[in-house]
């Protein structure tokens, strides 16, 4: 989408501010490209004729996958937790927090974040992490999460997407024991990660319901952080926010082959002014779709 050039110096630079009123500051980040360190490029233009059956080590591994793309994936992976890591390059990381201070200086009541992948740790199963997202950026994302922790910066909200399925977490750090999966007590914020319009799940060609929610059942029993997951349904959200409540509302379509209004609500989520995490119970304890985690325990 076309933009209109931040600054006169900088012709790749999309990363900006944008100040409504009292009422929030909606912080716009490139998560993707703007001197981002190296990551796992899922779609290299690497030779297919190898394959990793033909590697025993690498057997572990989708079959059909590249020998090239196998071992770069677990290069990226080896390094995730390098401290010297950036996914947005020093001077937007020091940007973004020097963003995140003024907005709370100048009492601005909200502070969403924008960016395109998800930040919270998403374990898949059996360790497995998507080292395209923040999970390969570990210690950017903590020192992310420090300087809301350390500065006390309250009601901070991050949206994402990327990942073609639904994700709603509270903020914490992961595998933070002072964070309580329960109540939320711990979390800094919450993050709201959206599905594709259009575009398949990662959980499978046209999955149905039935077995997108076994899937979903999964991952948030593996991750306290992770509250909700939906990965059945194409679809997108809306926020609407006051100085005492950010509601986000997202929308499943029923039929993405032509363009049309057939959509439902699949679930709806609250974030008080001043609480830092989703309001309980979450989406007020049910769901048209997808799994909550309190629904799994």
């Amino acid at each position: 989408m076309p933009i209109r050039q931040v600054v006169a110096d900088d012709k790749l630079r999309i990363w900006r501010n944008f100040q409504i009123g009292k009422l929030l500051d909606l912080t716009m980040l490139d998560t993707r490209q703007y001197d981002r360190d190296i990551t796992d490029v899922r779609n290299l233009s690497v030779p297919s004729v190898l394959l990793v059956t033909d590697v025993p080590e690498l057997g572990v591994l989708q079959h059909g996958t590249s020998v090239a793309h196998a071992i770069h994936t677990q290069v990226v992976e080896s390094i995730a937790d390098f401290k010297d890591r950036s996914l947005m390059g020093a001077a937007q990381e020091q940007w973004l927090y020097s963003t995140l201070s003024e907005s709370k200086k100048r009492n601005a009541v909200w502070r969403v974040i924008g960016q395109q992948i998800v930040f919270s740790q998403l374990n898949e199963g059996d360790g497995t992490f998507d080292v395209d997202a923040w999970d390969g950026y570990r210690a950017n994302r903590a020192r992310v999460l420090d300087h809301l922790y350390q500065n006390k910066i309250s009601n901070t909200v991050v949206l994402a997407g990327d990942s073609h399925a639904n994700w709603v977490s509270d903020l914490a750090h992961p595998n933070d024991t002072s964070y309580d999966p329960a109540t939320g007590k711990g979390a800094i914020g919450v993050e709201f990660a959206g599905t594709a319009v259009t575009s398949s799940s990662p959980f499978g060609d046209n999955i149905a319901p039935a077995p997108a929610d076994a899937l979903s059942t999964r991952l948030v029993r593996a991750n306290a952080e992770l509250q909700w997951s939906e990965g059945s349904f194409r679809g997108f959200f809306v926020l609407s926010i006051d100085s005492q409540t950010l509601n986000a509302t997202f929308y499943g379509m029923r039929n993405i082959s032509f363009a049309n209004l057939d959509g439902f609500s699949t679930a709806q989520f609250t974030v008080k002014n001043g609480q830092n995490r989703l309001s309980r119970p979450v989406a007020g304890g049910t769901v048209q779709a997808g799994v909550l985690k309190s629904m799994t325990v």
